[in-house]
C-alpha cells in the first residue's frame, strides 16, 4: 500500500464524491437514522436494516471509490480500512458502533476538508488579486474584456479604487498607487505618464491608461503565485519525515491489528468478539494521512502568511531552512546599502579634473553597475554612443571603450593591474574607479554609497533573535568596507571579492555550519546569482525589480528592506513550531487512543471520534501560520475595505 499524494488530496475530490449538499443530505439521513435506531425501540431485524442504511448512506462513496482503486490501481487508502472497521464492527453485533465509526469518519472528513478548502481559498485569494476583466481601449472606445485575451502593447483604463490586471506603463493620467498587496508597506506612489505599474497593486486616485508590458500569465502576480505554490519536489525535512513515518505506521498498526484481532484470542483461548472490536478500533485509525497533509497545509499557510507582508518563500524546504538560520550573510551593495552611489571626488593625473569625469562616463556608458550610473549622473551628460566603439566588460574587474582614437579604461585596481599600471591606493573610507587613457593612469574617481535607513536595526534584531554569524561581502576596498561595517555593527566582513571569492569564502562558511544550521545568503543582483543558488537559503532583496536575483533565490523580499530578513526568520520559526505542534500532539493523541482501544477502554466509534477531532484541530492549529482565526474559518477571507 502507498500514501496518497497529500498535495493531490487538497486540490481534487474524490472522483465519487458527490456533490457536497448531495453529501451533506446524505450525512445527515445516516446520523438520523443512528439516532433512531438507538433511541426508538423497534424489531430488532428493523434496527439492523436502520443501521445498516446509515453505513449506506455515509460511506457508499467510499466503497466504490475504494473498490475502483483496488481494481484499477490495485492500491488502497486509509478510507478503505475504516470501511473494514466499520462493516466489521457491525458483523460481529456491534451495528450501531459501525454506523457510528462510518458516520464519524465522514462528518470528520467533511469539517477537516472544509477547514483545509477554506484555508487555501484564503491565501490564493489574497495573493490572486489580480481582476479577471479589464476596460481595454480599442480604437478610443473602452470595450470590456477579459484579461487574458489582452496582449503586450494593449492599452487598459484603470479606474480609481480597481487593481492593475497586469504589469504596465503608464500613458496618460497620474494618480496615486498602493502596492501594499505585493509589498507589505503601506507607502502610496505617485504615477505618471512613463511610470511603471505592477499588476496586484491598487489604483486610488485618478484613472490611468496602462499599456500592458506582458500577458496576464508573465505578470508580477503570476510570479508570486508560481512562488507560493508549494513545489513538491521541496518537501520540508518534517514532511519528509511524517511521509516516511506513515509509510511505517499503518502497516504496523494493520499488522497489530491482526495480532489482537486473532492471534491472541486464538493462542490465548479468549472469545474473539470482544478481541476482534478492539482490532477493528485499531484499523479505524491506523490512517496517517491526515497528519501529513496537516504538515503541508502548515507550510502552505506559512508562506502565505509571508506573502501578506511581502515576504516569498518559494517551497516548504525553504520555510524550514529559514528557520534553522544561524548565520546571515549580505552582499553589501543594494541590500545593506541603497546602491546609489554619489561622487565624492575626482582626483585627476596630468588631465583636467572635468575630463577625467568625462572619460569616466564614456567609459561606463553601457554598464549597468551602480558606480558606473553615479558617474554618468555626475558629469550630466548622455554620452554619444555614436563615438564609442570595441566596449568590453570584464566581470569583476571594469569596462574599457575606443573613443575618439584613445582606448579608455575603467575598473578597479586588478584592472589597472592588466594594464601594468600602478595605481593611486591611498587609504580612505569610499569606493574607488580608477580610469587609464590609452594604458596610462589618469586619475580616479571616488564614490560613496548610503546606508538604508533600517540597515542597522536589521544587524542589531538579527542579533536580537539569535543569529550567530553576520558577515558582509562586498568588491568595495577594505578601509571603505570597514566604514559601513563600523556604523552598522558588523564585525565580520570581506572586502575586495569577486564572485568568485565569495562562491570560496561562502562555501567555507557553510563547512563551519553545526548539523542543522543554515545560512541566508542576501544579494539584489546579477552578480549574486551563483552565490544565492549557493546558500542554503538565497534571498534577493528588491524583488519587483531583480529578475536574475528573484529566480535564482529561494526566497524574495519584495522591498528594499533588509529588516524583513529578521520578520522572514521569525515567521519560518513560527510556521515550524505549528508544525512541531501538529506533529507532536497528533502522534501522542493517536498513541493514546490506540492504548486505551488495545486495553478495551475505548471502543472503535470513540477511536474514530477523537482522531477526527485530532485531525481537524490540526487543520485549524495550520491556520495560525496564515493569521487567520475561527472567524475566517466560519466565514472565509475578509475582504479589503473599501475594495
Amino acid at each position: 500500500m502507498s500514501m496518497e499524494n497529500d498535495r493531490d488530496q487538497l486540490k481534487k475530490p474524490r472522483p465519487a464524491l458527490p456533490p457536497d449538499f448531495l453529501l451533506l443530505m446524505c450525512l445527515a439521513v445516516s446520523a438520523v437514522l443512528l439516532a433512531v435506531g438507538l433511541f426508538v425501540h423497534v424489531a430488532a431485524w428493523l434496527k439492523i436494516f436502520i443501521f445498516a442504511s446509515s453505513v449506506v448512506l455515509a460511506g457508499y462513496d467510499v466503497a466504490v471509490d475504494t473498490v475502483v482503486k483496488i481494481v484499477r490501481e490495485h492500491d488502497f487508502d486509509e478510507s478503505f480500512l475504516v470501511v473494514i472497521a466499520a462493516i466489521g464492527v457491525f458483523l460481529i453485533g456491534r451495528e450501531a458502533e459501525g454506523a457510528a465509526v462510518m458516520l464519524l469518519f465522514r462528518v470528520g472528513e467533511v469539517v477537516r476538508d472544509k477547514a483545509a478548502k477554506r484555508l487555501k481559498s484564503s491565501i490564493e485569494g489574497f495573493v490572486d488579486l489580480r481582476p479577471d476583466e479589464v476596460n481595454a481601449v480599442v480604437s478610443g472606445a473602452i470595450v470590456r474584456k477579459a484579461a487574458g485575451k489582452i496582449r503586450e502593447g494593449d492599452v487598459i483604463s484603470v479606474a480609481p479604487g480597481e487593481r492593475f490586471a497586469l504589469d504596465g506603463v503608464v500613458v496618460s493620467g497620474v494618480s496615486e498607487v498602493d502596492a501594499s498587496a505585493l509589498t507589505g508597506s503601506s507607502v502610496r506612489r505617485t504615477v505618471r505618464e512613463g511610470s511603471e505599474v505592477l499588476s496586484g497593486c491598487l489604483n486610488l486616485t485618478g484613472t490611468l491608461d496602462i499599456r500592458a508590458t506582458c500577458e496576464f500569465d508573465g505578470t508580477t502576480v503570476s510570479r508570486l503565485l508560481k512562488f507560493v505554490e508549494k513545489d513538491e519536489s521541496k518537501k520540508a525535512r518534517p514532511e519528509k519525515k511524517i511521509a516516511r513515518f506513515a509509510g511505517i505506521f499503518t502497516p504496523t498498526v494493520i499488522a497489530a491489528t491482526l495480532v489482537v484481532g486473532v492471534l491472541v484470542p486464538l493462542f490465548g483461548g479468549f472469545d474473539f468478539r470482544p478481541w476482534l472490536s478492539r482490532a477493528f478500533g485499531f484499523l479505524a485509525v491506523s490512517g496517517a494521512s491526515a497528519l501529513v497533509i496537516s504538515i503541508t497545509l502548515t507550510y502552505f499557510a506559512g508562506i502565505g502568511g509571508a506573502a501578506k507582508k511581502g515576504i516569498l518563500f518559494k517551497g516548504a524546504s525553504i520555510v524550514d531552512a529559514a528557520a534553522h538560520a544561524t548565520s546571515v550573510v549580505f552582499d553589501k551593495t543594494g541590500t545593506l546599502t541603497t546602491g546609489s552611489y554619489q561622487v565624492a571626488d575626482i582626483q585627476s593625473y596630468n588631465i583636467p579634473a572635468d575630463q577625467l569625469l568625462m572619460l569616466g562616463a564614456y567609459a561606463e556608458a553601457y554598464s549597468r553597475h551602480p558606480m558606473a550610473r553615479a558617474i554618468i549622473a555626475e558629469a550630466g551628460f548622455t554620452p554619444d554612443y555614436d563615438r564609442i566603439s570595441n566596449y568590453r566588460e570584464i566581470s569583476g574587474k571594469g569596462t574599457e571603450v575606443d573613443i575618439s582614437g584613445m582606448t579608455v579604461t575603467a575598473g578597479n585596481a586588478l584592472m589597472m593591474e592588466e594594464l601594468g599600471i600602478t595605481p593611486d591606493i591611498a587609504e580612505n573610507d569610499a569606493s574607488v574607479v580608477y580610469i587609464a587613457v590609452s594604458g596610462k593612469y589618469a586619475g580616479r574617481i571616488l564614490l560613496r554609497d548610503t546606508i538604508r535607513p533600517d540597515a542597522k536595526r536589521t544587524v542589531r534584531d538579527l542579533h536580537n533573535i539569535g543569529i550567530d554569524r553576520i558577515a558582509m561581502f562586498t568588491g568595495d576596498k577594505k578601509s571603505a568596507a570597514g566604514e559601513i561595517a563600523s556604523q552598522l555593527g558588523i564585525l565580520e566582513f570581506y572586502a575586495e571579492y569577486q564572485v568568485e571569492d565569495k562562491l570560496k569564502r561562502l562555501r567555507g562558511l557553510n563547512e563551519m555550519q553545526l548539523p542543522g544550521d543554515k545560512l541566508i545568503f542576501i544579494g539584489d543582483g546579477a552578480s549574486d546569482v551563483p552565490v544565492l543558488r549557493l546558500a542554503d537559503v538565497g534571498a534577493a532583496i528588491g524583488g519587483l525589480g531583480s529578475d536574475e536575483a528573484a529566480d535564482a533565490a529561494g526566497m524574495v523580499i519584495m522591498t528594499d528592506e533588509p529588516s524583513k530578513i529578521t520578520e522572514a526568520i521569525k515567521l519560518a520559526r513560527t510556521t515550524d513550531k505549528i508544525v512541531g505542534q501538529n506533529i507532536t500532539v497528533s502522534l501522542v493523541l493517536k498513541g493514546l487512543v490506540l492504548l486505551l482501544v488495545a486495553l478495551g477502554l475505548a471502543t472503535a466509534w470513540v477511536a474514530v471520534l477523537a482522531d477526527a477531532v485530532v485531525s481537524v484541530l490540526a487543520v485549524l492549529n495550520a491556520m495560525r501560520a496564515f493569521g487567520l482565526g475561527r472567524r475566517a474559518f466560519i466565514n472565509g477571507p475578509e475582504e479589503e475595505d473599501g475594495v
